[in-house]
């Protein structure tokens, strides 16, 4: 084509050429250099939203570890009180009432369990987990399936208490009321509670011992949960130095 223009229009058409090749290679830099400013502050957000994720991660987990330490604490006082009344069966001779007594003393009420697992539970359900690596959601998802079988199993155990202390009150009627019964002296011989005390006796000791195993489990659970949570928490805090 060039060969038949004149040599200056040939030269000048070249010049253009050239031109407009280069005015090409600039708007792709400059379309490069402006996706990866685009890149940059999508990828700072996301960094951003994350670090807050993970603050937030951090302070529930240290709750859940807290808190699972003194449920621990309490359960242990529980089971002590009950082993010392097991070992009053091997120093001393027990009346019914002296057994009936210290079984009543002992504390039959089972700990309220709860987590904080709203955070993970938001977490997961707007698929913003995926923001964090991969090791970190396995733990995380592994730590939320721990409590929530944790909570399952304290639940069925408590039931089976219930059922158990259900039983019992067709006996015994409620807790207070052989305390009750102290001063109304016709009402108390017309109900003869105390010809049920083997009963009564029996159905402490059984709802006990229910709770004892149960709580035995769930120390051993609770545990597990505190070693879970504690190595996500080193994990997380690495991530955070590294970012």
């Amino acid at each position: 084509m060039e060969k038949n223009l004149p040599s200056g229009q040939a030269g000048k058409t070249g010049k253009y050429l050239k031109y407009a090749i280069g005015e090409i290679i600039l708007v792709v830099i400059g379309i490069l250099i402006a996706l990866q400013l685009n890149n940059y502050k999508e990828n700072e957000k996301l960094n951003d939203t994350r670090q807050k994720y993970y603050i937030q991660l951090v302070e529930d987990l240290h709750k859940d570890v807290q808190f699972s330490k003194n449920i621990i604490n309490k359960l242990q006082i529980d089971r002590q009180a009950y082993n010392n009344y097991l070992e009053h069966f091997n120093n001393t001779e027990l009346k019914p009432m002296e057994v009936y007594n210290e079984l009543m003393a002992l504390n039959i009420l089972s700990s309220t369990i709860d987590f904080n697992s709203s955070t993970i539970e938001s977490l997961r359900s707007s698929g913003e987990l995926i923001l964090f690596p991969l090791e970190i959601r396995s733990k995380l998802i592994d730590l939320l399936r721990m409590q929530e079988a944790t909570l399952k199993i304290v639940a069925d155990n408590d039931g089976g208490k219930s059922d158990l202390l259900m039983n019992l009150g067709l006996v015994r009627g409620a807790s207070t009321l052989v305390n009750r019964l102290h001063n109304k002296p016709e009402l108390k011989a017309y109900l003869n509670i105390e010809q049920n005390l083997p009963q009564i006796i029996l159905g402490l000791e059984a709802a006990h011992k229910w709770k004892d195993i149960s709580e035995k489990n769930t120390i051993h659970n609770l545990n597990e949960v505190i070693e879970n949570i504690e190595s996500i928490i080193d994990m997380i805090e690495s991530e955070m130095k590294n970012n």
